[in-house]
C-alpha cells in the first residue's frame, strides 16, 4: 500500500515538473491577474437546505457557504454574500453582478453559461409523492404523470432533456412545490433528496415521503459556478478548494452538516472478539466441570487469547486508517487530473497506458479507461501522421524521451480516434524517473485544431489584402492614366497615396502612424490646390466677360468646361478636406436624441418639392453618446443619397429606424430608389467610387466614404443592402456605452 501511494506521489510530482514554467506563468499572467478585486461577491439562496440557508440571526449559513468561505480563505480573498432567490441570483451571475454561486449543478444545459469548479459533491436527485401512492417504481413510470419542480432547477433541465414525462409544472421555490404536491395539485415532485427530506421537516409535513429510485440519470456533480469565461477567478477557488481537501477541512465541515461520511463496518476480528467472549467462557465452564485440574491454564490461555484479539484489532485499526488516509490522497489527486482542461497520459517503458485523465478521453474519443489502460497508445492515437503515411515507433518523439530521458516538445502531429477522425495536437512529454532509471513517459496535451484554423484563416486575410492592395494600386493608375491635364495637381498627390499605400502593404506595424501622415498631407495639398484652381476659375471668367464678343463659340465652350472641371475639382477637394478632418477632429462623446438628428437633417436638406412629394417614416430611435457633429454628417449624406436617388422613381418613400441588440444599436436608412448591383457592395464605402453615371446623379462618391470613417472613429460598423432598381438600405451600428 505505501508503494502505490508513493507511486501516486511521484507521478503527480513529474505532471508538476512538466507543466512547471507554464504553470507558473498562468499563475502569474492569467490565475491572479489583477483583476480579481481583494473582495467577490456570493450569491446564496435562503432556503435551500442543508447547502445554503439562513441562521436563526438571519445571517448566510449552509454546508455549501462555508465551505466557499474556507475556499476563499485559502485562496486568500473576502468574500461578500448577497442574498436572493435562484432566479434572480443565475441571471445576476450572468451579467456580472455577483462574481460566484456555491452550488450549482454541473449539467450540460448550464456550460455555456457558467464555468465551473472541480465537483465537491455528488448527490441524487429524488422524487416526492404523496404517502400511499403506488405504480411508480422507476423514472419510465412517469411518463404520463404530472410532475413539479421549481423553474430553472436542474431537475428542469433534467424532465425536459429526458423527456421524462409530458406535463411539467413550474414554481418559484422549493417550498411552493412541496406545497402544491401537498394538496394534491400534482403527482410527484423532483429536487434533490435531502433538500427536500430538510424542508418536509421544517416545513411539518408529514404526507409526502421520497421515492426510493435509484438511478444514474438522478445523480448530478455541485461545483462552485463563475461567470463564463472568468478563468482567473476559477483557478482561483480550484486551488482554494484543493487546499481545504487536503487539510481536512472539508472532511469537517462534512461531517457537520452531514454526519460522518462513512459508517464503521464490523470487523472480522470483532465477530471473532465476540464468539471468543460468548462460547469461550462456556467451554470454559464445561471443561472445569469435566476436568477440574485444567482450570488455571484454560483462564490463562483465555487471558492470552483476550490481548492478542486487541493487539489484532488495534493492529487493524491503525491499518484501516492509514488506508483511508491514502484512498482521500488518491482521490484528491485525481480530482485534480480530472479537473484539468489538459489531455494527461502516461505510458511505461513497453508505450503501453497506465494513467489518463477525463479531458484526455474526451478528447481521444473514449469513454472509459478500460479502452485504454494497459494499451500500446501509439497503436492507438499516434499510428499515422497528419499526410497519411505512417508513424513508426522508432520515430515518435513520446518513444524517443523515454528511450533517451530527454523531454520533447511538439505542436505539428495529429493524434486519432476510434471513429477514425484526426484533430492536430500540441504536446509536452516528461520522462518518469525512479531511483535514476527511466520508468516511462508522462504527455500532456492541447486540441489546437481551433488554433491552426485561425492561423490559416490569418494566412488567407493576409493574402486576400495583398491582393486587395494591388487591386487598389491598379485602379488607381488607370485613373491617374484617365485625368486630362487640369488634373496634373491631383495625380502626383494620388501618386503620393499609390506609394504610402505600397509602405503600409511591407510596414503594417505602423498602419497607425502612416494613416495620421496620409490625414495631414491631404489636408495640406487640399489648401494648396485650392488656390491655382481659383486663380484658373476667376481668370476664365474674366476671360469670358471682358472678351465675350472676341471669342469664337469653340472658345466659349472651352472656357466653359474650364470653369466647370475646376468646380468638380473644388468639390473632389471639398471632400478630402472633409475625410481628413474627421480623421483628426477629437470626438466629443455626449448623449445624442438620434430621432430629433435625423429629422432635422431631412428638414435641412430637403427642398420643398421634396417635402411634400416624399413620405418619411421615422420609427423608434434610441438616443446613443457619440459625437453629435459628426453624427449629424452621417445623417446627412445618408438622407441627401436617399433623396437623390429616389428622385426618378415611383415611389417616394424614406424609411428611418433601428434595430436594438445587446451590445450595439443599428440605424438604417431604407428607400425605394435606382438602388444598385449586389456585386459592387464592398465598393460602396470607398472614396470616389460610384455606381452610377454622374450624368444620372451627380456626386463626388466621397459621402458613403465619410460615414464610414466617421461611424469608425466610433468603433462601429457600416453595411449596405440593396438590388438594382429596387432600393436600397444603408445602416450603421454604435455600441452602447452605459
Amino acid at each position: 500500500m505505501v508503494q502505490n501511494h508513493n507511486k501516486i506521489r511521484f507521478i503527480l510530482f513529474a505532471i508538476v515538473l512538466v507543466h512547471g514554467n507554464m504553470l507558473f506563468t498562468r499563475a502569474n499572467s492569467t490565475y491572479f491577474a489583477p483583476v480579481i478585486a481583494d473582495t467577490i461577491i456570493l450569491g446564496s439562496e435562503p432556503n435551500y437546505p442543508p447547502y445554503c440557508t439562513l441562521n436563526e440571526n438571519g445571517d448566510p449559513d449552509g454546508f455549501s457557504v462555508e465551505l466557499f468561505k474556507a475556499v476563499a480563505k485559502a485562496a486568500g480573498f473576502e468574500v461578500k454574500i448577497k442574498i436572493s432567490s435562484w432566479s434572480v441570483l443565475k441571471t445576476e451571475l450572468e451579467n456580472g453582478t455577483i462574481d460566484a454561486l456555491p452550488v450549482v449543478g454541473q449539467i450540460p444545459e448550464r456550460e455555456s453559461i457558467y464555468d465551473f469548479s472541480m465537483p465537491y459533491l455528488s448527490l441524487h436527485n429524488a422524487f416526492f409523492v404523496r404517502k400511499g401512492t403506488t405504480g411508480i417504481l422507476s423514472v419510465n413510470d412517469l411518463k404520463d404523470k404530472e410532475i413539479v419542480v421549481m423553474k430553472g432547477d436542474n431537475a428542469e433541465h433534467f424532465l425536459r432533456r429526458e423527456h421524462v414525462t409530458n406535463t411539467i409544472f413550474t414554481t418559484s421555490t422549493f417550498e411552493e412545490a412541496i406545497i402544491q404536491l401537498a394538496k394534491g395539485e400534482h403527482d410527484a415532485a423532483l429536487m434533490q433528496r435531502l433538500t427536500g427530506l430538510k424542508l418536509l421537516v421544517n416545513m411539518k409535513i408529514k404526507n409526502i415521503e421520497p421515492l426510493d429510485i435509484r438511478s444514474p440519470r438522478l445523480k448530478v456533480d455541485y461545483c462552485f459556478a463563475v461567470r463564463e469565461g472568468n478563468t482567473a477567478l476559477l483557478s482561483r477557488l480550484n486551488e482554494g478548494l484543493a487546499i481545504v481537501i487536503a487539510n481536512s477541512s472539508y472532511k469537517g465541515l462534512h461531517e457537520k452538516w452531514f454526519g460522518p461520511a462513512l459508517q464503521e463496518k464490523l470487523l472480522f476480528t470483532d465477530i471473532l472478539k465476540i464468539g471468543v467472549l460468548i462460547f469461550v467462557p462456556l467451554a470454559v465452564i464445561m471443561f472445569l466441570l469435566l476436568i477440574f485440574l485444567l482450570r488455571k491454564e484454560v483462564a490463562r490461555r483465555t487471558g492470552e487469547l483476550k490481548n492478542e484479539i486487541a493487539e489484532h484489532k488495534k493492529t487493524l485499526e491503525t491499518v484501516n486508517s492509514q488506508q483511508l488516509k491514502i484512498m482521500e490522497s488518491k482521490r484528491g489527486i485525481r480530482l485534480l487530473l480530472d479537473s484539468t482542461a489538459e489531455g494527461i497520459y502516461s505510458v511505461n517503458n513497453s508505450g503501453n497506458c497506465t494513467l489518463i485523465n477525463k479531458s484526455a478521453l474526451k478528447m481521444l474519443g473514449y469513454t472509459s479507461e478500460s479502452e485504454i489502460i494497459g494499451h500500446n497508445i501509439h497503436d492507438l492515437v499516434h499510428h499515422t501522421r497528419s499526410d497519411g503515411t505512417s508513424c513508426l515507433k522508432e520515430e515518435c518523439r513520446v518513444y524517443h524521451t523515454f528511450l533517451t530521458g530527454l523531454n520533447a516538445h511538439v505542436q505539428d502531429e495529429v493524434f486519432w480516434r476510434p471513429d477514425n477522425s484526426c484533430f492536430q495536437v500540441e504536446y509536452f512529454s516528461h520522462p518518469i524517473i525512479e531511483n535514476a532509471k527511466t520508468m516511462g513517459t508522462v504527455v500532456t496535451f492541447w486540441d489546437i485544431t481551433k488554433r491552426k484554423k485561425a492561423e490559416e484563416e490569418l494566412q488567407k486575410l493576409n493574402n486576400e489584402l495583398e491582393n486587395l492592395v494591388k487591386l487598389r494600386t491598379n485602379e488607381l493608375e488607370e485613373k491617374i492614366q484617365k485625368l486630362n491635364k487640369n488634373q496634373r495637381a491631383m495625380l502626383y498627390m494620388i501618386e503620393d497615396l499609390n506609394l504610402i499605400t505600397a509602405e503600409l502593404k511591407t510596414e503594417r506595424e505602423k498602419l497607425e502612424l502612416m494613416n495620421k501622415e496620409l490625414d495631414s498631407f491631404s489636408y495640406s495639398v487640399s489648401h494648396d490646390l485650392r488656390a491655382p484652381l481659383r486663380a484658373i476659375d476667376g481668370f476664365s471668367r474674366f476671360l469670358l466677360e471682358d472678351n465675350f464678343h472676341q471669342l469664337d463659340t469653340e472658345g466659349k465652350r472651352l472656357l466653359t468646361v474650364i470653369r466647370e472641371n475646376t468646380l468638380k475639382m473644388d468639390e473632389l477637394i471639398t471632400s478630402i478636406l472633409n475625410l481628413s478632418h474627421v480623421s483628426r477632429t477629437e470626438l466629443q462623446i455626449s448623449q445624442v436624441d438620434m430621432r430629433a438628428t435625423a429629422l432635422s437633417m431631412f428638414l435641412e436638406i430637403a427642398t420643398d418639392d421634396e417635402k411634400n412629394n416624399f413620405e418619411l417614416d421615422i420609427a423608434h430611435l434610441p438616443p446613443v453618446f457619440c459625437d453629435n457633429a459628426l453624427i449629424k454628417q452621417v445623417w446627412q449624406n445618408l438622407i441627401g443619397n436617399a433623396l437623390k436617388y429616389s428622385s426618378k422613381s415611383e415611389i417616394k418613400k424614406i424609411e428611418i429606424g433601428c434595430l436594438e441588440e445587446k451590445n450595439k444599436l443599428t440605424y438604417f436608412v431604407r428607400d425605394h430608389g435606382a438602388g444598385f448591383d449586389p456585386v459592387y457592395k464592398d465598393k460602396l464605402f470607398g472614396a470616389f467610387q460610384r455606381l452610377h453615371k454622374n450624368s444620372d446623379f451627380e456626386g463626388t462618391g466621397v459621402g458613403l466614404a465619410l460615414v464610414q470613417r466617421i461611424i469608425h472613429r466610433h468603433n462601429g460598423t457600416v453595411g449596405a443592402e440593396g438590388e438594382s432598381n429596387k432600393g436600397a438600405t444603408f445602416y450603421f451600428s454604435l455600441p452602447k456605452i452605459n
